[in-house]
């Protein structure tokens, strides 16, 4: 049928170790009996879940925690993150009520941050700035922004999820965040800065935004839809099925690397 033909063998199987003898081999042998090809052509096996003394979860010892309790609490994004962040190969997790509540921490971050940029430049006319009016600090988050995208599409390629959320942790918390918006205030407030000059800080942060919520989606879904709805009309990326699942995924093409904005930067974060 021409569901088989799409969905047979399909790429990747996502599971747990547990499991390798009772199903993905049984999957194996079973596709290579009756369809004389391989389910799929990579298997991803990830670690177990388990509880805080590093039991496994079970319902006589009734030490099992239900996602949906987690979801109700603190969100669908925070535990996908916060499972992604633990995702070591080769390693079991263990379950921590603090670990959700810091992951959750991380997602106001995100979400405070976008109210920052959104509250500064939403009133602004933002058009694509020279670069001889880029700041230094624009210089820098975009050169930042060329390599987390590097970063995360390597480490997705390599099945290296860790690594994924680790990349997108430091960048908007450490770069984007603490560094770079500190940057952009005295500018957009500043007298000396002229139109051209505040329009390229804007058109930045707006730029590095979006681009970071298509970054993050495939982790954090529902909270990058909802900034970018408002961040892609910015800067004309808001295409016709108005979500974000349907726009390109961030390219390293997209921004430029400046090693001495770099340089100029950690400078100042040394002092």
């Amino acid at each position: 049928t021409p569901l088989l033909k799409q969905f047979y063998p399909t790429s990747v199987l996502v599971t747990g170790y547990d499991i390798i003898f009772f199903w993905v081999a049984r999957m194996l042998i079973m596709g290579m009996e009756f369809m004389q090809d391989i389910p799929f052509e990579k298997v991803f096996i990830h670690g177990l879940v388990r509880d805080s003394q590093g039991r496994k979860m079970s319902k006589s010892l009734g030490n099992g925690i239900d996602p949906l309790e987690v979801i109700d609490k603190y969100g669908a994004d925070t535990l996908r993150f916060m499972l992604i962040t633990g995702n070591t190969p080769g390693n079991d997790m263990r379950f921590y009520w603090e670990r959700v509540e810091a992951t959750r921490n991380f997602a106001n971050k995100i979400w405070n941050a976008s109210r920052f940029v959104l509250m500064n430049v939403s009133e602004m006319k933002l058009t694509k700035p020279n670069v001889a009016d880029l700041s230094v600090a624009d210089k820098f988050i975009r050169s930042k922004m060329k390599k987390a995208i590097a970063d995360v599409t390597a480490s997705i390629n390599a099945f290296r999820f860790d690594q994924v959320a680790n990349t997108i942790y430091e960048f908007i918390w450490n770069e984007y965040c603490d560094w770079y918006l500190e940057f952009t205030k005295a500018i957009l407030k500043s007298d000396k800065a002229t139109a051209e000059q505040k329009n390229a800080t804007a058109y930045t942060l707006v730029e590095v935004l979006e681009a970071v919520m298509r970054l993050v989606h495939p982790v954090m879904p529902f909270l990058t839809q909802t900034i970018w709805l408002q961040t892609a009309p910015m800067i004309g990326k808001l295409n016709e099925q108005k979500t974000i699942i349907n726009a390109a995924f961030p390219q390293e093409s997209d921004f430029d690397e400046d090693k001495k904005a770099e340089a100029d930067i950690n400078f100042i974060k040394d002092v």
